[in-house]
């Protein structure tokens, strides 16, 4: 009876999101937290951290999903990231530091939306930075170990793929070092969706001529025989041929 639920719980914590590798612990020493009714932490205060933009990041030992109404009075940075592990969050929290008008958010806009909040940032990006694109390569392009990254569509590629050419020199070299549900590395499986997507190897256009070919032999031949058949039978209608 004890073995079911450990089993349960094992393949239930197998499901869960993957929390983003190597989320830096710069702004970490920044936090103050404490811990909420609900068993994760609560954000209360940034101390003394004096760059333009802030980054709230999804750390496993601190897991951060609530920001209070007073936690950013004080501060000067104009921009933040904000993880998607938060779902407790008041448009209080940036009435009381308007100096904030860029918002990078880790999630989608669904799940950003989902939050409710309807102060008016200047800017809104989703899946952004390091932390947001590792969130969307996990949720659609390679969510699970068996998942084939080359059955994504060509639109999703072009998504993924600007999402990745404006990373930052930092966020890219985490990205790339990044080890996903099959245990591959980012960079190594984005090459090979850029050779697939993006190839025009010789292997490639025999492929695309010989279905070409295929199909205007299959037309020759279809116009080939009616055109005899209309030949016979004008023929024998004149008493040309028996």
């Amino acid at each position: 009876m004890v073995i079911l639920p450990l089993l349960f719980t094992s393949l239930f914590a197998f499901s869960l999101p993957q929390a983003p590798q190597n989320a830096p612990s710069d702004f970490k020493t920044y936090l103050v937290t404490e811990v909420n009714e609900r068993g994760n932490y609560t954000l209360t205060g940034v101390n003394g951290f004096t760059e333009n933009e802030f980054r709230l990041y999804h750390y496993s030992d601190l897991l951060i999903d609530e920001v209070s109404d007073t936690a950013f009075n004080g501060t000067t940075f104009s921009s933040i990231m904000l993880t998607n592990s938060v779902t407790h969050i008041n448009d209080a929290v940036f009435n009381n530091a308007a100096n904030i008008k860029k918002m990078y958010f880790t999630g989608s806009e669904e799940e950003f939306s989902s939050l409710g909040l309807t102060y008016e940032f200047t800017s809104k990006f989703y899946y952004s930075k390091d932390e947001g694109f590792i969130n969307y390569w996990n949720k659609e392009i390679r969510p699970y170990a068996n998942s084939n990254i080359c059955d994504i569509s060509k639109d999703k590629f072009t998504y993924v793929y600007s999402l990745y050419k404006n990373l930052s020199n930092d966020d890219l070299t985490r990205v790339d070092a990044h080890v996903d549900y099959a245990n591959a590395r980012i960079k190594d499986s984005m090459k090979e969706l850029v050779r697939v997507f993006t190839s025009t190897s010789p292997s490639k256009k025999i492929v695309e001529w010989n279905q070409a070919g295929a199909i205007t032999l299959i037309i020759f031949i279809a116009v080939l025989g009616m055109t005899s058949i209309t030949v016979f039978f004008l023929l024998k209608t004149k008493h040309l041929i028996n």
